[in-house]
């Protein structure tokens, strides 16, 4: 090996010492040369510790050591340290679709200024048309603007004014970046002409080295920019920031292109177009920064993985970090988790006189994934309680209802009220008590447009993929097509869902196909459809009576077996039997039930809650022949298996102090 001579690192062990601590996957000497070399930009060529590996768009051969690990997604090829937590290939999945919509989003924002330059001009131009003519009452039409602005619209091939935006492009900020593979994919694969910059940042030193080092390696020393380079918005490229989130976004609350800028506002920094946070955990710590950090019209994009809290298995934890309640067990306890994370957004947008629009809500793996915009309109944000409401949660069915928190006064549609509770105390099916959640979005989850829009842009990747088209780099195109298809098709206006299984669980009896079940709804003059979560939800706008007349006429052509019923109670009664519980009182777990709740049940007919349902005839005649809906059905890999076993979460990142903590290096 070529190296510095011993004489001059010794020169350098003192200097370097707390680096090479922390220093667990590679050999103590052979850190010391690779950390010198890297100081003092010496070359050399290893012959043991590294390899070499070429790459089409690389100009010149890049060495790999041997405490490394090569790992290629998309367009990125990044190290990662042997043995040391940065990778989850899960997230392959989570980073795709966040470059679909960012990319869609890039060309939104730019469509959104060049027609608002055209609106512009064709004013101009017709009050230059008025003063020619002298009439100086008569004002410009805005129905004839507005009717130029749609001709010019639908006459553009936005596709080519994409590709030649001249235009500033969006400013990313990355704000939980860890190794910066999001953020390379980003600047690699949005369009060149709708992209300014992608800012870096992580809290870790660990990770800014990491991703440092991994620029490097991708080629991208030459548009690396310094935070105040990239302020000024001369120069495109890249940035990496070793600093806090939450700091770094409050002090970039200064809306872009003002033309006098105060003292005060002189130590602000512009706000972003896009935010992403995908934390190991919570993304509330966050948000408050993230909604004022935004520009106008901006977009987030947010991770949330504590499903232990928003999920119900901690109702507490998710009320101090979201304040809203949620239902543990409740069968639609994941869209009530990303309405959970929408009221908050929301509320917290609501107090700087911003309005939160989803663009798109999904849950993925073990996790949430949103992005939504955020718009100045305090207008919307009056009628914010229109989309924000309680839910109402029966303690012994699956029976739920929504309310929202404020209607329109009977007699001013321009005055918001306090609204009403459920107009029935209890359950009209079983009689039981309501429990509550909340409060939680009730609004759309997405926008149907941009996602229609994404799957239009997806389809013909299935049939066709090359590295030089837009979106080329995906690798999981087959499973977000699939997942954008199911929520393009979810109804908007119906909150939450049921689960078919439990349906049939409550009452004891077999469980009806499920395109029956949903045929039934639609013959019965309904709307129905599923949910992009779970292949067994029943979403639709049909009350809870329907709902259960069909499962009654379901119960009549295919009678519960009783002795499955049965079975299942004496197996319980042994059960509370060796744990020396009392059995005389024995109650059914049903939906929504914490350990604590009560079961009430009728004292004087002392009825299950089955018995209950069953005994009520049905209301509507029940047709379960196969609606032409659910016959014509979008092919798409709707629900895929999880590719490999132990597919979930891993290990939070392990940066210096972390590993010298875990070695027994760290302070006492």
């Amino acid at each position: 090996m070529i190296c510095p001579s011993y004489a001059a690192l010794s020169k350098t062990r003192v200097f370097i010492a707390r680096s090479v601590k922390n220093r667990t996957t590679c050999d103590c000497q052979d850190w010391i040369v690779h950390d010198y070399r890297r100081r003092h930009r010496l070359s050399y060529t290893a012959s043991n510790s590294t390899r070499f590996f070429s790459r089409k768009n690389m100009s010149q051969q890049e060495t790999i050591p041997d405490n490394r690990q090569l790992i290629e997604e998309g367009s990125a090829k990044m190290l990662y340290p042997k043995g040391v937590v940065f990778y989850n290939p899960v997230q392959v999945q989570n980073r795709d679709l966040s470059l679909v919509m960012m990319q869609l989003f890039a060309e939104r924002r730019a469509k959104r200024a060049i027609l608002k330059r055209k609106r512009k001009e064709f004013m101009q131009a017709a009050r230059e048309a008025i003063e020619r003519v002298g009439d100086k009452k008569r004002q410009v039409d805005m129905k004839a603007v507005e009717e130029q602005v749609r001709d010019y619209d639908e006459k553009t091939n936005w596709k080519d004014v994409y590709n030649t935006f001249d235009g500033k492009g969006v400013r990313i900020l990355d704000a939980l970046a860890a190794s910066g593979l999001r953020s390379i994919r980003y600047y690699n694969e949005i369009s060149p002409s709708l992209l300014h910059s992608v800012t870096i940042n992580d809290l870790d030193p660990a990770a800014v080295d990491l991703a440092k080092e991994n620029i490097k390696f991708n080629n991208l020393s030459d548009v690396l920019l310094t935070l105040d380079e990239e302020c000024k918005g001369g120069k495109r490229g890249v940035v990496v920031v070793n600093n806090d989130a939450t700091h770094l976004m409050y002090t970039s609350r200064r809306t872009p292109g003002l033309h006098e800028i105060s003292h005060i506002l002189a130590m602000q920094k512009d706000q972003y177009d896009v935010i992403d946070l995908d934390p190991y955990g919570s993304a509330a710590p966050f948000l408050d920064a993230a909604v004022q950090a935004v520009t106008n019209g901006g977009m987030l994009a947010i991770t949330c993985t504590d499903m232990a809290a928003l999920g119900g298995s901690h109702a507490d934890t998710c009320y101090g970090r979201y304040g809203s309640m949620t239902i543990p067990r409740a069968g639609y306890l994941q869209e009530l988790a990303l309405r959970i994370l929408l009221c908050n957004i929301a509320q917290r947008a609501a107090v700087y006189g911003r309005y939160m629009r989803p663009i798109l809500s999904v849950g993925m793996h073990f996790y949430v994934r949103v992005f939504v915009e955020i718009w100045d309109d305090k207008a919307a944000v009056n009628n914010l309680s229109l989309d924000i409401g309680t839910v109402y949660q029966s303690t012994q069915c699956p029976s739920f209802h929504t309310v929202p928190q404020g209607q329109h006064a009977p007699k001013n549609q321009n005055v918001i009220q306090a609204t009403r509770a459920p107009s029935v105390p209890c359950c009209e099916e079983t009689g039981g008590p309501f429990k509550t959640a909340g409060p939680c979005w009730l609004g759309p989850m997405h926008n149907v447009d941009v996602v229609k829009e994404a799957i239009a842009r997806l389809a013909p990747l299935k049939d066709e993929k090359t590295k030089e088209n837009l979106f080329g780099y995906l690798k999981q195109e087959r499973e977000l097509h699939g997942l954008l298809t199911v929520c393009s098709e979810e109804l908007p206006d119906a909150p939450l869902y049921y689960i078919l299984p439990k349906l049939s669980h409550t009452l004891g009896s077999s469980t009806p196909p499920i395109d029956k079940f949903k045929s039934a709804l639609i013959n019965a003059g309904y709307r129905v459809s599923g949910y992009h979560k779970d292949a067994h939800a029943i979403k639709t706008d049909a009350p809870n009576s329907v709902v259960w007349d069909i499962m009654r006429v379901w119960c009549k052509e295919n009678p519960p077996n009783p002795k499955s019923k049965n079975k299942q109670n004496k197996t319980k009664k042994q059960k509370r039997i060796r744990n020396g519980e009392s059995c005389n009182d024995e109650k059914p777990t049903v939906e929504g039930q914490d350990d604590g709740d009560e079961v009430v049940d009728d004292q004087k007919t002392d009825m299950t809650a089955s018995e209950k349902i069953l005994s009520i005839e049905p209301a509507i005649t029940v047709d379960f022949t196969l609606a032409k809906e659910v016959k014509n059905k979008t092919k798409a890999l709707r629900f895929p298996l999880n590719p490999e076993a132990n597919w979930g979460p891993k290990k939070a990142a392990s940066g210096y102090k972390r590993k010298a903590d875990e070695n027994g290096e760290g302070n006492a």
